[in-house]
């Protein structure tokens, strides 16, 4: 069968059966083809009543169809192609050049916004299909106007590859009965066709529509691809468009019309396109060109003859079949050589010979043979399959071969002698032409077609008599060898479907040694265009970039060098056709291999010349297109889109992230592969991670950090980075520090896996970047429990050796204020592992660098920073990174209730680093050496115990607490001389009102700096530091133990100050009364009647409600700390019991314990959990969470838990006493019969100390010893007559009461002589009531909380 036949039709069954091996198509057919589309619209734009009967036919179903809401961008759509066609024929009707052009060109521009429509898609009611296929049919009207006419043919097919249907029923139906439907119905089913004895033929709705629609968008797609070939192997060749003029498609002795005489016999001189070229060259999708590219003419008259177009129809059908078409004229076929073997050679992945020939139909190996005056030289055969090219530079291919790039050409060195003997042959001259080298590109496709019309030539060949280079057009084809052939070299090749190419010399070999170098130089020249055509016939027919392999990348990157180092405008073509066509691909291509050849080639051009960015980019690159090939898993695509360097915002909204996390856990697939890529996929995304975890706000940095901080992603980061790229651990180290700050298990798992000696490489880096990420990183790590942290600091020392040292301490003195600090904060703990005991310069630098900062600029960025380092750099963290110096620190000071413990700041109270006990030595360690710079240390603390900043204030009290445990150690006059530089300071932090955290470590530093001789600086104290002493005494012993200190030096009458000072009001509208309070991990929450808990963050006297959570369906009415778990209960009307746990600060609901009855109340000890329901009734629920009854026989009113027992408070006005350990109840309080009587139950039961508060129409309390024993109270309280007591809480000074008689007042009673002394007004109706660190609490039926504190 031909290989030039337009489309290949065996029979009806194999309708559909393209193979693309038998749709080469020659430049002739094309230009029939070409000539045919733009007769049937030349006739279109002559029938003025068709023309515009079409133009009714598609504007009439741009009618929005009914329906209820379309989008407004729908409208646009349809606008834009009515108004499209609307310019079209208002061109054609202009009366001037310049309104043609102009509306020429609006019209295109209109029209291309449909024609980019997804073609599978519905706008507005209308097939996508539809209306992209009438974009393209008019844009190539455009096109005819413009004189384009080899766009005119591009924008048809395109239109034919949408919608055949479209095309055939409404725009062209004769056309595409000529051109199409004829080649698609075999012979035998047309009329009249030879070989049917009836004649008759079948009717073309005999076929099923969908395969003729199949079948005509296949030939169409064949026909473009083959139409894009010969425009891109003619770039440079045509006639330059300039304002004025127009293109000459292709040249004739009538330069404006296409007159077809010979396909032998005519040059195509094709249309150049410049950049818009990409848009053209994918078989799916052809988009509009620019408008603005183009400037139209006026409308050139053509005719075409009828002839030409018939004499298509009989080129397609008489190319069948091959035999009956070369007929006698065989030998002539065989001597020329077309385009089209060119180009199937080209698609060829055969190896082929530099000197090799073979027919189409039969394999040979021609001779040519050189013999020496003295002896002769054997037979050599040739075979390129068994070389292998070391470099691309140093191998090329033979010119009618454009195999696979493992190709070599191989070139045999003779010895002089055997090369002296002339050669003079008689041959045929009848040779293709290319372009003499990539320096001189003269030669055309059109002077190629004009060598291969001469008529056959023979005679002798000229002897040559100087060395020149052996020129192009010396190298022929060979026709036939005589006998008289001298028998020296053979020339073969390996026959690979039915190529036959051929190559002969024309040329008489000179006597002398430069034969082989005229030879071997006109092979190169040769070879160069063959490589050019092979590369460009590649990228043209996309589908051939899946079979390339990593040497097709190395040769056309190494192409694309030798061009750009050339200067011209045809090397500029070029290398735009090379891009063009890649970002094609890449935007349309839906195979996997193509794509990702494509981005291969493109990635590594642009590794090695960074100027391309901004060609591509100008050239209309999308980021999502590339971002949609990653998704494909075209992981090469990342790279290519960190070359191109987006801005942050474009990577987010590409939405990546994922696809970015696959390709780095794949990264060990990517170690030892890839070499010719500066940058691997995994590490083109761990850049690209970067960006996305630290470029944008924190809760979108944090959003991306969820997703990233997991084992396996950690996993893969830490094995992407390769050991000589410094870049790539620079990210590394970024992204560490961000996940760390994060998620504690981050912290962890790197801590365990990640390698520390690239970063200590860092440090010793000039890159500025790269040391203070590795800074950064090193600063993170270490936030982990001591004794961790000090086996971390050993393997960094290790790692770096002294040098590391020595790189801290430069960096001290070279680096930016911030870093500074963290290269000393690393530099002294290292030190401390060397623990020296005289001095040391390491140390010395690094603390007079802390303290340089403390006493720098007022809340100054490095003062926080500094106040920071100090305050832990004795002390501890945990694994989550947060600081936890201070919950060890409070712990020394004796904090151990829980439910003190829960008002200072989130703490686990049962992490492991606060029984760790590494932390002592290591505090006692660094203390000692810190504290030999004497006074200078402590004033820079006091300038930083003084700042206004409640940041560096509260740090520099740490650091001043955790100094305090070993100075107590120290010798007498430093102690004191410390004392006498802090102490007054220090003092002003144990009142009321400050956080409780504070007010403990104040207590601490008073306790130990003023051992010793500055015990005496207590009798200074002013009576309200006593008295704040005394209100902590029921919390740390070492506030007794000073208080009891001061009294021995200046006995005290002590003097109460009963007046309060409203410091809080706090609101939250819609959620009903706050039923119940409770402080947990720092944080204050409140229960309301509508089953919501709001979690307010208190900040000294403001509360900000930061969580409103809805878990319960009815009211919550009690709260609980639960010590197991360190959790927190609600008890609500729903019926159930809810375990609250707060993790990564956000409170969540772990466990659901059903009840039978709403619960009023709820209390814990250990891991039994006590309630009261609404009947009355008092159960326990064990670990299991199995119920238990306890006092059966009681109606049970409130509980209350301590010192390892419970107290129950009854209605019948009995106070009952449970022993957990010992599981045994007493009464310790009888009901008396006048109560019971007048029912009057026990409403609130308060411990405090050693006391036993209860409360009911009177406030009875006494020391617990005297309730077993069923003494007298030792005090009495009665509020008001005929007024109960509804809940009360007790402190050091004051007994607070809410009372019946005055539902939204609280009562203010002095504890020890049980004097009423005030009043507090919440304004409305109390419904819950709360103390904490001298503060009492209460919130209201609106919603409103309240906060007073004595000063």
């Amino acid at each position: 069968m031909s290989q030039n036949s337009m489309a290949d039709i065996s029979s009806p069954s194999t309708l559909l059966d393209f193979s693309h091996d038998h749709e080469k198509l020659d430049l002739e057919s094309i230009r029939v083809l070409v000539a045919s589309i733009n007769q049937r619209i030349h006739e279109l734009l002559e029938d003025t009543k068709t023309r515009k009967s079409l133009k009714e036919k598609c504007t009439s179903k741009l009618e929005i169809q009914k329906q209820e809401f379309f989008e407004f961008s729908d409208q646009s759509i349809l606008s834009n192609l009515y108004w499209g066609i609307e310019s079209v024929e208002a061109a054609i009707q202009a009366k001037s050049a310049e309104e043609k052009t102009s509306r020429l060109v609006n019209s295109e521009r209109m029209l291309q916004v449909p024609a980019l429509l997804d073609e599978h898609g519905v706008t507005a009611g209308i097939p996508n299909h539809y209306l992209v296929c009438c974009s393209y049919f008019y844009l190539s009207i455009v096109r005819k106007l413009q004189r384009d006419d080899q766009q005119v043919a591009m924008h048809f097919l395109q239109a034919l590859l949408v919608s055949p249907r479209v095309v055939y029923k409404e725009f062209a139906p004769e056309l595409c009965k000529s051109l199409f439907l004829s080649c698609i119905v075999p012979e035998s089913h047309e009329p009249g066709a030879k070989g049917s004895s009836k004649s008759k033929s079948t009717p073309l709705k005999n076929f099923n529509k969908n395969e003729v629609n199949e079948a005509m968008k296949e030939m169409a797609r064949n026909y473009k691809a083959w139409l894009m070939y010969y425009q891109v192997m003619s770039y440079g060749e045509t006639t330059q468009r300039h304002q004025g003029h127009k293109d000459i498609p292709f040249t004739n002795d009538e330069a404006q019309v296409l007159n077809m005489k010979s396909s032998c016999t005519e040059a195509a001189h094709l249309y150049k396109r410049g950049n818009s070229m990409r848009n053209y060259h994918h078989f799916e999708k052809v988009h509009p060109l620019n408008p603005q590219e183009y400037i139209t003419g006026n409308v050139a008259a053509e005719s075409i003859a009828s002839k030409d177009i018939s004499k298509f129809q009989n080129h397609t059908r008489v190319l069948k079949d091959s035999d009956q078409t070369c007929g006698g004229d065989i030998t002539k076929r065989k001597n020329i050589k077309c385009i089209r073997d060119l180009l199937k050679e080209s698609q060829s992945d055969t190896p082929i010979s530099l000197h090799s020939c073979n027919s189409s139909s039969t394999e040979e190996t021609f001779s040519v043979e050189f013999a020496d005056s003295e002896s002769s030289m054997k037979t050599k055969r040739l075979n390129v399959a068994d070389q292998r090219p070391e470099t691309f530079v140093q191998n090329y291919q033979a010119p009618c071969s454009t195999s696979s790039s493992d190709s070599a050409i191989f070139m045999p060195r003779y010895p002089g002698h055997l090369m002296q003997k002339e050669v003079n042959d008689d041959v045929t001259t009848s040779s293709e032409r290319f372009s003499s080298s990539f320096s001189e590109l003269e030669m055309s496709i059109s002077e190629v077609w004009d060598i291969n019309s001469r008529p056959l030539l023979s005679g002798s060949i000229e002897k040559r008599t100087s060395p020149e280079r052996l020129q192009l057009h010396d190298i022929q084809h060979l026709n036939c060898i005589g006998p008289t052939s001298p028998p020296n070299i053979q020339f073969s090749q390996i026959d690979h479907q039915g190529s036959y190419a051929r190559i002969k010399k024309h040329s008489s070999f000179t006597t002398n040694k430069d034969a082989v170098r005229l030879h071997s130089e006109a092979t190169s020249q040769i070879e160069q265009v063959g490589i050019l055509e092979k590369i460009v016939s590649k990228l043209c027919f996309s589908e051939r970039l899946a079979k390339c392999d990593e040497d097709y990348t190395v040769e056309i990157t190494t192409l694309y060098e030798m061009l750009n180092s050339k200067t011209g405008l045809k090397y500029s073509l070029l290398k735009d056709i090379i891009l063009d066509q890649l970002l094609t691909a890449i935007s349309t291509s839906k195979e996997e291999k193509v794509l990702r050849a494509s981005v291969s080639v493109l990635s590594t051009i642009i590794s090695g010349n960074k100027s391309v960015i901004e060609n591509i980019k100008k050239k209309g690159m999308q980021l999502g297109d590339l971002a949609n090939a990653l998704k494909r898993n075209v992981y090469e695509a990342a790279t290519l889109i960190y070359l191109i360097n987006p801005s942050p915002a474009e990577i987010k909204n590409l939405e990546l992230l994922p696809t970015l996390l696959e390709v780095v856990c794949t990264s060990n697939s990517y170690k030892g592969q890839l070499t010719s890529l500066l940058l691997t996929p995994p590490a083109a995304s761990l850049m690209i991670i970067e960006v996305l975890a630290t470029a944008f706000d924190r809760e979108t940095n944090n959003r991306h950090l969820a997703e990233i901080s997991s084992p396996r992603v950690l996993s893969g980061l830490l094995d992407v980075p390769r050991n000589t790229s410094l870049e790539e651990f620079i990210s590394l180290a970024a992204i560490l520090v961000r996940c760390m700050r994060f998620d504690a298990e981050c912290r962890k798992y790197v801590s365990q896996f990640s390698p520390l000696a690239p970063f200590v490489s860092l440090l010793s880096s000039n890159h500025k970047r790269a040391t203070s990420n590795a800074l950064e990183f090193f600063h993170e790590i270490l936030h982990i429990p001591r004794s961790s942290a000090i086996s971390l600091l050993q393997q960094i020392q290790k790692e770096g050796s002294i040098n590391i040292m020595s790189v801290l301490l430069l960096l001290i003195q070279q680096s930016q204020p911030e870093h500074k600090l963290l290269a000393a904060n690393l530099l002294l703990q290292l030190d401390m592992l060397e623990d020296s005991r005289g001095k040391s310069i390491y140390r010395e630098e690094a603390v007079e660098a802390l303290l340089e900062s403390l006493t720098c600029e007022e809340n100054s960025a490095t003062q926080q920073l500094s106040a920071f380092i100090l305050s832990n750099i004795g002390g501890t963290y945990s694994w989550t990174g947060e600081p936890y110096t201070v919950a060890w620190l409070v712990k020394k000071a004796g904090l151990t209730s829980i439910h003190h413990r829960n008002i200072i700041r989130n703490f686990d109270w049962l992490d492991q680093s606060l029984q760790d006990a590494g932390t002592d030595t290591w505090c006692s360690k660094i203390a000692r050496h810190i504290m030999k710079f004497g006074n200078p240390l402590f004033r820079a603390l006091e300038i930083g115990l003084k700042s206004q900043s409640k940041r560096v204030s509260r740090d520099c009290l740490t650091a001043i607490a955790w100094l305090g445990c070993e100075i107590v150690k120290s010798s007498d006059d430093l102690r004191y001389s410390a004392c006498e530089i802090l102490l007054s300071t220090i003092e002003q932090y144990v009142h009321p009102g400050v956080e409780l955290e504070e007010r403990l470590l104040a207590c601490l530093c008073i306790y130990n700096y003023t051992c010793g001789r500055g015990m005496k600086k207590l009798i200074h104290f002013s009576e309200g530091v006593r008295e704040s002493l005394r209100r902590l005494s029921n919390i740390t012993w070492m506030a007794e133990e000073l208080l009891k200190v001061a009294d021995y030096f200046q006995p005290n009458k002590w003097r109460i100050s009963c007046v309060h000072t409203q410091i809080l009001e706090a609101r939250h509208k819609y959620s009903g009364a706050v039923s119940a309070l409770i402080y947990y991990k720092g944080q204050l929450c409140s229960g309301h009647i509508d089953g919501s808990i709001k979690v307010w963050n208190m900040k000294g006297q403001t509360a900000a409600p930061v969580r409103d959570l809805k878990e319960h369906k009815k009211a919550v009415t009690c709260f609980s700390l639960f010590e197991q778990g360190n959790c927190l209960l609600s008890g609500s009307s729903d019926n159930t019991i809810r375990v609250w746990k707060m993790d990564h600060r956000n409170l969540e609901c772990v466990e659901v314990i059903a009840t039978k009855e709403s619960i009023q109340s709820v209390d814990t000890y250990g891991n039994l959990i006590f309630a009261v329901t609404k009947s009355h009734k008092m159960k326990v629920f064990d670990e299991s969470r199995k119920a238990k009854d306890l006092f059966k026989n009681k109606h049970v009113k409130c509980i209350r838990v301590a010192q390892g027992k419970v107290y129950v408070g009854c209605k019948d006005s009995s106070i009952q006493e449970l022993s957990i350990a010992k599981n045994r109840q007493q009464e310790i309080k009888a009901p008396l019969k006048i109560w019971r009587m007048q029912s009057r139950p026990i409403n609130s039961i308060f411990v405090y100390k050693d006391y036993l508060y209860s409360a009911s129409a009177t406030v009875e309390g006494s020391n617990i010893k005297d309730w077993r024993r069923n003494s007298k109270p030792l005090m009495s309280i009665v509020p008001e007559k005929g007024s109960k007591v509804l809940a009360m809480e007790v402190v050091e000074d004051f007994i607070y009461l809410h009372c019946s008689s005055s539902m939204s007042t609280l009562q203010i009673w002095l504890r020890g002589t049980q004097h009423k002394v005030a009043r507090l007004s919440a304004d409305s109706k109390i419904t819950s009531i709360l103390t904490a660190n001298d503060m009492v609490l209460c919130g209201t039926e609106m919603g409103t909380i309240k906060g007073w504190i004595p000063l």
